[in-house]
């Protein structure tokens, strides 16, 4: 398990979902929250509305909810009584009772923020297909680099100090991208000196890394640092994925290529099955992993 340190509610989340991979349903719980909220224009939603929403992508878990629940230590729940559930008291909830559930109070005022990053890294892990409990190395860049794409620096600056530390061999990259997001949060001052100092760093690393366009990156960040020199508003810096399709292989590649259209075909039959739409807005794969508590 990571060290968590004092962090917000969604960094902690982040960290705890992308240690385990198979908890990423934690954040499509809140993102059911979040889209009833703003349907229904109340910060108290039916527990039962809850439980369903997240149901439609998740059919298991309506046997370890209150796992799930207890584990990301956001909500509380309460009943017609005004009697508060949250932390392990969620286990005492009754099934079939009548109950709602909202944000901890002490969380009511992130509410726009937490919405907002979770959609961001629900389009993170959808574009990761990931069936281990625990991502690898390559795993870890893909997906910071997918998150800084996003914009969640915050959350990437957190979790590249814990890559940094446990995948040494990619720690220039974690530390680089560390101090890019830094840069753009504003607790790295925007010097063209920090910005070449960033470019210095990647610069130790090959032209293609783990799959991203490292020499794309490189002149992005010299025009970068040119503008901060010139004064000029500077926009986000979107980190590319080179096109494996463009390159040549053999014949242990074709024969991969053509393994992966036949799984395509049999995949495409249950795509359509396997998707669900949430109040007629948001929508996404069903993703049945199993939960570990």
């Amino acid at each position: 398990m990571l060290e968590i340190k004092e962090r917000d509610p969604f960094s902690s989340l982040v960290l705890e979902v992308l240690d385990d991979p198979t908890k990423k349903e934690m954040v499509f719980y809140l993102m059911c929250y979040s889209q009833l909220v703003r349907r229904d224009g109340s910060f108290h939603i039916e527990l039962e509305r809850f439980l369903s929403c997240a149901y439609r992508n998740f059919r298991n878990a309506r046997n370890y909810w209150k796992d799930i629940l207890v584990e990301m230590n956001l909500f509380v729940i309460s009943d017609l009584y005004g009697n508060l559930y949250k932390g392990k008291d969620i286990y005492r909830v009754e099934e079939g009772g009548v109950y709602l559930i909202s944000l901890k109070h002490e969380y009511a005022h992130l509410f726009d923020e937490l919405s907002y990053k979770a959609l961001k890294l629900w389009n993170v892990l959808s574009r990761m297909v990931v069936y281990r409990r625990f991502l690898t190395a390559q795993d870890a860049v893909v997906v910071s680099t997918l998150m800084f794409n996003e914009g969640l620096y915050e959350e990437v600056k957190g979790y590249s100090e814990v890559c940094a530390e446990r995948y040494l061999a990619e720690a220039i990259y974690f530390k680089a991208i560390g101090k890019l997001s830094s840069l753009y949060m504003g607790d790295l001052k925007k010097t063209p000196q920090n910005v070449r100092a960033i470019l210095g760093e990647l610069e130790k690393l090959k032209e293609v890394y783990y799959g991203i366009n490292m020499l794309k990156l490189r002149r992005d960040l010299e025009n970068l640092a040119e503008k901060v020199e010139r004064s000029k508003a500077i926009s986000p810096i979107k980190i590319e994925f080179v096109n494996q399709k463009m390159k040549g292989g053999g014949w242990l590649k074709s024969l991969l290529k053509r393994l992966m259209d036949i799984f395509g075909k049999v995949w495409g039959g249950w795509k359509d099955r396997d998707s669900y739409c949430l109040e007629e807005t948001l929508c996404s794969r069903s993703f049945r992993t199993p939960y570990t508590n």
